[in-house]
């Protein structure tokens, strides 16, 4: 390689840089990033400044601190445990893919929740309460600057029956409990902070929250859905689980009214369905108690679809709706929670009284 293209080589890179850099930059600002989103936001930016000076200079300093910040925060999120509150479990290896803990989950889904917003990818009529939900969501979660995050393998296609991420939050009160919640995704893959939103209602019972990682669509209605499905049953059989409420949410909502007449495990028993903000109309009805928590105003999965689901169900369904669009599971956290936690209360005293604990899923 010539000397003037080694020279003016770095000046090229640094130009396609700069772009980037002010981009992450101004979104670190927006949504306010973690310790070690500035970290890599910083690091990039030297990175940035040394090649664009570097054909001015014989020094390469600037470069290589940039690169040794980058390698620093990249090496101490790598070297960092899972909260005993929150785990991210590789079914059926049981450790997660080290990629999942480059990129605190926190940074990388509000900058995308902020695109998606900004694009009017999301419908206003939906979104205008989403951002400031998601926020509080992630303030809520007691490890959010740290916890690692699926998104990053389901992004790079790393997801599949024979080995996917799940996120499992234990139970609070048992060491042991018998009874979990599935908790399938919806659009745009699993998250850490609605998994940890669900397990804040299924406490009331106990139970441990276990959300299985499909694709970026959440399309849980297809092939390898199923099977992902039947991988988590196994999995929370090996943990001592003898009961289940298979829950979803959006497209994972959609996903579980259409699987949920199929799952059939000869150590677990369904005692009950779970849907929010979606469901299928071409779904079977149900042979389980059903709750559906629905936004009045979604146009996403619309309203009127979700009160026909539930008056086709009949006497096993309940139904809830607030007010809300479809993202009420964020904006009416406190409402979903506690409508989600009373009927899973009262479905396990109905249980416990009919002895339907003792009745594997058929």
């Amino acid at each position: 390689m010539g000397r003037g293209v080694r020279r003016w080589l770095p000046l090229g890179v640094g130009l396609w840089l700069l772009p980037v850099a002010l981009l992450l930059g101004i979104a670190a600002l927006r949504i306010h990033a973690s310790l070690s989103g500035w970290g890599y936001v910083v690091g990039l930016g030297l990175v940035t400044v040394g090649l664009l000076t570097l054909p001015w200079r014989r020094r390469r300093g600037l470069t290589r601190v940039g690169l040794g910040l980058l390698l620093l925060v990249a090496g101490t999120r790598l070297a960092a445990s899972d909260s005993e509150h929150l785990r991210l479990v590789r079914i059926p290896e049981g450790r997660s893919h080290w990629v999942n803990r480059l990129v605190a989950e926190r940074d990388g889904t509000l900058f995308a929740a902020h695109v998606l917003v900004l694009t009017r990818f999301l419908p206003r009529s939906d979104s205008k309460e989403f951002l400031a939900a998601l926020e509080t969501a992630f303030e809520r979660l007691e490890v959010s600057n740290g916890v690692s995050t699926p998104a990053v393998s389901t992004y790079l296609g790393m997801q599949s029956p024979a080995g996917f991420d799940a996120v499992v939050i234990p139970a609070r009160g048992k060491a042991a409990p018998e009874v979990a919640v599935v908790f399938l995704h919806g659009y745009a893959g699993n998250f850490a902070v609605y998994c940890w939103q669900m397990a804040q209602a299924a406490w009331a019972i106990d139970a441990l929250t276990v959300c299985p990682s499909v694709g970026p669509s959440g399309a849980w209605w297809g092939r390898d859905g199923a099977r992902t499905l039947d991988a988590t049953l196994d999995w929370v059989a090996s943990q001592g689980i003898r009961r289940i409420y298979l829950a979803g949410l959006s497209n994972g909502g959609v996903g579980a009214s259409l699987l949920v007449s199929d799952v059939a495990h000869p150590r677990v028993t369904l005692s009950g369905l779970v849907l929010i903000s979606g469901a299928s109309s071409k779904a079977p009805i149900p042979r389980v108690p059903t709750l559906v928590v629905q936004g009045r105003y979604d146009t996403m999965m619309p309203t009127h679809d979700m009160r026909a689901y539930a008056a086709s169900v009949g006497h096993a369904a309940s139904y809830v709706e607030v007010d809300s669009g479809h993202f009420a599971f964020l904006d009416r956290r406190d409402a979903c929670e506690r409508a989600i936690s009373a009927w899973l209360v009262r479905q396990e005293k109905v249980a416990r009284r009919s002895g339907d604990s003792d009745v594997p899923v058929r």
